[in-house]
């Protein structure tokens, strides 16, 4: 497990040669959710029992200690490795989660993909989906893999702006296919 105990600042680093695109999953083909996943925090375990497999997702304001709360789930979560992905926080919040929120226990199972705020768009998503790729790795290999990606929102706003870059409206379906055409003569306004 060479991943282990690692971490990049780079969506495009690594040890190995790993096909950096999500993988693919077909919702038909994947098993339900019948085993119990221990986070280790009794509030969670008691009142929002989790399932291996099941994907949630953490949302809350700022300053209210998600990324502490994400530190004791990487920490106790009965998994054989974590990926955990620090996409879009600022460099000083990347060093404080290693070494506060992580620390050397949490280090030890964990893969660590950063791109912090100061990336371009385009490492920020790539970052994230390596992550995906790290995860579908080690779930390949038969392994309990447990996938933290903080933060969705700004993965999201750096799909939005390559897609307002390429001028394409990033809330449409049509963005993923075709940019949009704008009229060359607006219709005149009735009064």
């Amino acid at each position: 497990m060479a991943w282990a105990s690692r971490w990049t600042d780079s969506a495009l680093g690594g040890e190995q040669p790993l096909d950096p695109t999500p993988p693919r999953v077909n919702p038909l083909r994947k098993q339900p959710v019948r085993e119990i996943l221990d986070v280790g925090v009794r509030a969670i375990n008691g009142l929002l029992t989790l399932g291996r497999g099941q994907r949630v997702g953490l949302m809350a304001g700022s300053g209210v200690g998600k990324s502490v709360l994400l530190g004791l789930i990487t920490r106790q979560t009965v998994a054989d490795v974590v990926v955990v992905g620090l996409i879009g926080e600022r460099g000083r919040e990347v060093r404080e989660f290693i070494d506060m929120s992580l620390g050397a226990e949490g280090l030890a199972r964990a893969v660590v993909v950063t791109a912090p705020a100061d990336e371009s768009p385009l490492m920020r998503i790539r970052a994230t989906e390596l992550c995906h790729a790290i995860a579908a790795h080690f779930r390949d290999q038969g392994q309990h893999v447990l996938l933290l990606v903080d933060s969705l929102t700004r993965y999201a706003m750096a799909r939005r702006e390559v897609a307002l870059a390429l001028g394409s409206n990033p809330s449409s379906a049509r963005a993923r296919t075709k940019p949009r055409r704008w009229p060359t003569r607006w219709p005149a306004s009735r009064s």
